[in-house]
């Protein structure tokens, strides 16, 4: 389970920093909220466009689900990820005839293999190359 938890620590760490840089660059660091205006996606803030389709006209289907997902929702969403695999998961020593022991199980799932929820939780990542089909739900 320790290196399932390891995967999605880094998956997870990957997409912050890639939402971070995307705040960075079109928002500054108060936020970044996105909106679709009927042509193209744009910054809340400072106006910025974000995403055009061809001749500078945006799908209307294409512009909401883009405009959903701006790095503010991501950044929530990593938050949100991360408290669930605290939650599922617990790490415990145990010293024996002078060898330390590291056992990490999920205390909420009591399952003896890995957390059904972690596994969930990395299938989005499942084109990863660092994903093992070992971890597929």
């Amino acid at each position: 389970m320790d290196e399932l938890v390891e995967f999605l620590r880094a998956r997870l760490t990957e997409d912050e920093q890639t939402a971070r840089a995307a705040i960075a660059e079109l928002d500054g660091p108060s936020g970044a909220d996105w909106q679709y205006d009927r042509q193209y996606v744009e910054t809340v803030r400072e106006r910025t466009m974000v995403a055009v389709g061809s001749q500078d006209f945006m799908e209307p289907g294409v512009g909401v689900h883009i405009a959903r997902h701006d790095p503010a929702r991501v950044l929530r969403e990593i938050d949100a990820k991360r408290q669930i695999i605290e939650q599922h998961t617990v790490s415990e020593t145990s010293e024996f005839e002078g060898k330390t022991d590291t056992i990490t199980y999920c205390p909420i799932c009591r399952n003896d293999g890995e957390c059904p929820t972690l596994r969930l939780l990395a299938l989005p990542y499942a084109d990863h190359p660092d994903y093992r089909q070992e971890w597929r739900p």
